[in-house]
């Protein structure tokens, strides 16, 4: 088997060419998720709404969960300012 796009010899069990990423038998490749804070609905910084796109679930428990580190653990404030700095924004397009 043959890659269509750079003609590297392939094994008949890949979906994609690891040399040029080329699809082999019509898959979609999976669309990679990426840690953002996002534009729109945040209270300060975005970074509790960002995580709770990443990992799909409801914003409001990522902001119960970091309330809880912060009392509880002292550590909740340090660890929003790294995430704050550390964190890409989303970009407009």
């Amino acid at each position: 088997m043959f890659c269509t796009q750079c003609g590297q010899s392939l094994e008949a069990n890949l979906n994609f060419c690891p040399r040029c990423g080329t699809s082999l038998n019509g898959a979609t490749p999976r669309a990679s998720k990426k840690l953002l804070r996002p534009l729109k609905d945040n209270w300060i910084a975005g970074v509790c709404n960002g995580f709770a796109q990443y990992f799909a679930i409801d914003v409001t428990v990522v902001r119960l969960a970091w309330l809880a580190t912060l009392l509880l653990a002292g550590t909740g404030l340090l660890a929003y300012l790294i995430c704050w700095f550390v964190i890409p924004r989303e970009s407009l397009a």
